[in-house]
């Protein structure tokens, strides 16, 4: 740590108590060392000193406050301060302050530091002085031995034979039959979807059961018409049905499906859907 001490007192301030002077000590400060910057003054009976408040200029950074040492009827003021660029430097330091009985206070007037600065980098010669280098030759490099790729596939053989081998004995999968429907999986539940409370939806399915086999005979009458146009189309084509029974049935089908009847009735109906289903087909051959 470097420390710089100085002092000057105002001319028209106490000077009967008042020295200046000015210490280097050590060797010079290096770019970003800590330098101490002090000056010692003389205080009188009475009074208090304080150090001003300071803000230096670049390239001078204040570290922290200033720092007031009393010595017997002397005072030190120091500042931490650091350095940024090398080279000579003046700096104005601030004067202290003394406070005197009854509050008065008198300021002491700044004193001038010179603080030269090292450089932390060694000293090159100009670039006009450096002697071009000779061109460097080009340095081959050649790989001349196979090791490395023979323990690659030796290493890959010893990995992947016992996986093939382990592979081929595994043969081919076996192709599995899809499992057979039983005729009884083929058909809705609908004894238990009337448990169930579902009514309307088995009044649906024996409706649609019923009116496909109507359609498988005569075309005209497709799904996509309502109930009394079916009638009509099968009135016009196959005038030996029952028709007054097929009628009823649709009727009831159609009352079941839309909450106009009871629907306990839809187990009933699905049962006469299945016979009149299976009568039509049969005359119809």
């Amino acid at each position: 740590m470097i420390g710089v001490l100085g002092s000057l007192a105002g001319p028209f301030l106490l000077p009967a108590w008042l020295g200046a002077s000015l210490l280097l000590q050590g060797r010079a400060p290096s770019v970003g060392d800590t330098v101490w910057l002090s000056r010692t003054v003389r205080v009188p009976a009475g009074h208090v000193v304080r150090a001003a408040e300071w803000e230096p200029s670049d390239p001078v950074e204040l570290l922290g406050r200033g720092r007031v040492v009393l010595t017997g009827d002397s005072a030190e003021i120091s500042y931490p301060v650091v350095l940024w660029r090398p080279g000579q430097h003046t700096i104005e330091l601030p004067g202290p302050l003394l406070l005197g009985p009854g509050g008065t206070v008198d300021s002491l007037a700044g004193q001038r530091v010179s603080v030269e600065v090292r450089s932390i980098l060694p000293p090159v010669p100009p670039d006009s002085v450096l002697a071009p280098q000779p061109r460097a030759n080009i340095v081959y490099r050649r790989v001349v031995s196979p090791v490395p790729m023979v323990l690659l596939w030796l290493v890959s053989l010893v990995l992947l034979l016992p996986v093939h081998l382990w592979w081929r004995r595994r043969g081919k999968p076996a192709r599995t039959a899809p499992p057979a429907l039983r005729p009884d999986t083929l058909e809705p539940p609908l004894a238990r979807w009337a448990d169930a409370g579902e009514y309307r939806a088995v009044a649906n399915v024996a409706a649609a059961r019923l009116r496909a086999a109507v359609a498988q005979r005569v075309a005209s009458a497709h799904p996509g018409l309502d109930t009394e146009r079916v009638l009509a189309e099968i009135a016009a084509a196959r005038p030996e049905w029952p028709l007054q029974e097929l009628s009823d049935l649709l009727r009831e089908l159609d009352d079941v499906r839309f909450g106009l009847m009871s629907s306990s009735e839809a187990l009933r109906l699905s049962h006469s859907t299945m016979a009149m289903r299976d009568r039509l087909l049969r005359d119809a051959a």
